[in-house]
């Protein structure tokens, strides 16, 4: 016999939980029991919504879930946010949420409220567990839920009586393997047939490609395909720093010239002006889990439901790259490559004191390793970054992505410490989006989870200040102090250091790692230009 919390431990341990992320709640005490007898270790946040992102970086980096168990009422409400990101991001998570007991319900009990419709919109599945004999099947289809098609979080609500009554223990659900929806063989043969005549191909990689069974062999599928390739979101890093077939700063260009572009799992957002970033006359290849991503906003020539590296993999195995290699093409763009990187460098050299962002996420870059596990969070200082530092392999950069979440960052880190132990990982942090979760440093000294967080401190929330200026001729609301944030980590057990001049830089941030300990390097930054006119809305 077991409670409804320990099977439901067991189960979700057996379908690979790798750790429950939580803050204690008395509604759910009873799965934290659970995990410790099956060996999942509990980390409790200082906030909800940091369990949540937590539990979504986990998804992002086992390929697999991650678990998060907030307590009812505010406990859930607070994990919405994080909730929230991990579907527009595409995540797979399972939020397990605390009730009252079905006994009181309608009574007024504590914390009592209806979460299954707050969460609906939000979620693949938003359902409550009816009994304790119901858990092994709602634990099932949630994982089901979670994985399939198209990726994203599940929200069981789990009475306090179900966790806690007693039941026969239920057998562990068979292996539930991850479904990756194949392509059908008419897109493979007329991707195949328009690749053959394009003369200024483009491919775009998405975050999709994370997630797909192929995801080891990406490099050697863009190397068979051989086109100028981008990468997006959750994809940044797949072909490595520095392959010759991955272009960073020519996208608009490439994206304005070219006669075909492959779209891997890339959503035709704002990021892409809704399609209108892409030359009207060009061919579009749309490859995508979503069924309704292929039609908005500009449907494709090609229109392929399924796993968009499927789609590339059988496009592969059948083309060959014409004789010249679409060799002047590459040129033009390796020109503007070459260009903007000019800019960039000589930018970065431009000031010593406040340090230039740009020269500060360059120092970030040099000092990463082959296992580096880079997290964004922060606006125009990510900005900055994605033009700068280069993420070594798949699923070694994350950022919240396109819903724009502030926040994510040191749960982020603690998850990725958690889970790749023998990397170093670093956070960029814009010092608005440092004060959202920076107590969450106190998690990681009391879990022993060192990461290097760098923020650069501009004493403004500079992406927003950046469109009110021209608008406005004022900044409003955008105004913060030089705090001295890294006192504050100091302060919570962790290491901490500020920095001023661009000559401190480079030894500041070697000695942050070095430390071995929760670190913060506060980097006070000068304005740029260089993201002028730089906001999304």
């Amino acid at each position: 016999m077991s409670t409804g919390g320990k099977s439901m431990a067991r189960l979700l341990r057996d379908l690979g939980m790798t750790h429950l992320f939580t803050l204690s709640g008395g509604h759910i005490m009873e799965l934290y029991e659970g995990c410790t007898e099956v060996g999942v270790p509990v980390i409790d946040f200082r906030h909800e919504q940091s369990a949540g992102f937590a539990a979504e970086a986990a998804g992002r980096l086992t390929r697999r879930i991650g678990v998060c168990a907030v307590t009812a009422g505010p406990g859930v409400m607070n994990v919405v946010t994080a909730v929230a990101n991990a579907w527009r991001s595409q995540s797979p998570m399972i939020v397990i949420g605390g009730q009252a007991a079905l006994p009181t319900l309608g009574m007024g009990a504590l914390q009592e409220m209806d979460h299954v419709s707050v969460l609906k919109p939000i979620t693949k599945w938003s359902v409550q567990v009816p009994s304790i004999k119901a858990i092994p099947e709602y634990v099932e289809r949630a994982f089901r839920a979670a994985t399939e098609g198209v990726m994203g979080p599940v929200f069981l609500e789990c009475p306090m009586d179900i966790l806690f009554d007693r039941a026969a223990d239920a057998p562990s659900p068979l292996e539930v393997e991850l479904v990756s929806p194949t392509v059908s063989e008419e897109h493979v043969e007329v991707t195949v047939q328009l690749l053959a005549r394009a003369q200024r191909p483009v491919l775009l990689l998405g975050s999709q490609i994370l997630f797909s069974p192929h995801a080891e062999r990406v490099v050697a599928i863009v190397e068979a395909l051989g086109m100028p390739t981008f990468t997006n979101g959750m994809a940044r890093g797949a072909l490595g720093a520095r392959h010759p077939l991955l272009f960073l700063h020519a996208r608009k260009a490439a994206l304005a010239q070219a006669d075909l572009v492959i779209l891997a799992g890339v959503p035709l957002d704002f990021r892409l002006n809704y399609g209108a970033s892409i030359a009207a006359e060009a061919k579009l290849i749309r490859a995508d889990r979503d069924p309704t991503e292929l039609e908005r906003n500009r449907p494709g020539d090609v229109r392929a439901y399924g796993d968009p590296l499927d789609l590339l993999a059988k496009v592969a195995q059948r083309f060959t790259p014409p004789a010249e290699g679409w060799l002047s093409w590459k040129e033009t763009l390796l020109q503007e490559e070459a260009r903007r990187q000019a800019q960039i460098e000589a930018e970065a050299a431009s000031s010593t004191r406040p340090v230039n962002p740009l020269r500060m996420c360059l120092e970030i870059d040099r000092l990463l390793s082959r296992k580096s596990i880079v997290i964004g969070d922060g606006g125009d200082i990510v900005g900055s970054a994605a033009y700068t530092v280069r993420p070594r392999g798949l699923g070694q950069w994350l950022d919240a992505g396109p819903l724009g979440t502030l926040g994510a960052g040191a749960p982020y880190a603690i998850a990725a410490k958690l889970l790749r132990p023998e990397s170093d990982v670093w956070v960029i942090f814009g010092d608005g989006a440092f004060g959202l979760n920076g107590m969450e440093y106190d998690t990681a000294v009391r879990f022993q989870t060192p990461f290097v967080g760098v923020i650069g401190n501009d004493a403004a929330w500079t992406q927003i200040k950046r469109a009110q200026i021209p608008f406005y001729g004022r900044a409003i609301a955008t105004q913060l102090n030089l705090t001295r944030y890294d006192k504050m980590v100091e302060a919570l057990g962790g290491w901490g250091t500020f920095v001023e001049s661009t000559e401190a830089l480079p030894a500041a941030l070697e000695a942050a790692l070095a430390s071995g300990q929760p670190a913060l390097v506060n980097v006070h930054i000068s304005e740029t230009d260089f993201r002028k006119g730089s906001i999304s809305m």
